[in-house]
């Protein structure tokens, strides 16, 4: 079975930029090492989306909390099946997952399309 930890998420202070995107697709260009996607949820059709990147300087901090995370390596294009992991995972532990999800790209390689991706999925409970 998939490896789920239950970790206490510190806070990270940082810039960020809110997007509204059709699909995960329209993110790629964002993905690089550190960043940190945060998914608000939708609008219409489209995916309301954080694109945070750490800096101690920045004027905004992601607050600490109490995630379900999942360490997921693959295309990126596959992302979304380590919610589907995280969600089995949850019912099967007795855990309510909560929002705004995470997500914190480790490694990205563009050698490849679409890029590979190392990423941390990081899920309220």
């Amino acid at each position: 079975m998939p490896q789920v930890e239950v970790k206490e998420v510190q806070e990270v202070r940082g810039f960020s930029a809110m997007k509204r995107v059709p699909n995960r697709a329209a993110l790629l260009q964002d993905l690089k090492p550190g960043v940190i996607l945060v998914f608000h949820g939708k609008e219409g059709n489209n995916m309301v989306v954080e694109v945070f990147s750490p800096d101690p300087n920045g004027d905004k901090t992601l607050p600490s909390a109490r995630m379900a995370v999942y360490k997921f390596a693959g295309s990126a294009e596959k992302v979304d099946n380590a919610y589907a992991t995280v969600l089995f995972w949850a019912l099967n532990s007795g855990y309510s997952l909560g929002s705004p999800t995470r997500e914190v790209y480790i490694k990205v390689d563009r050698s490849q399309t679409p890029p590979e991706v190392e990423v941390e999925v990081q899920v309220p409970i």
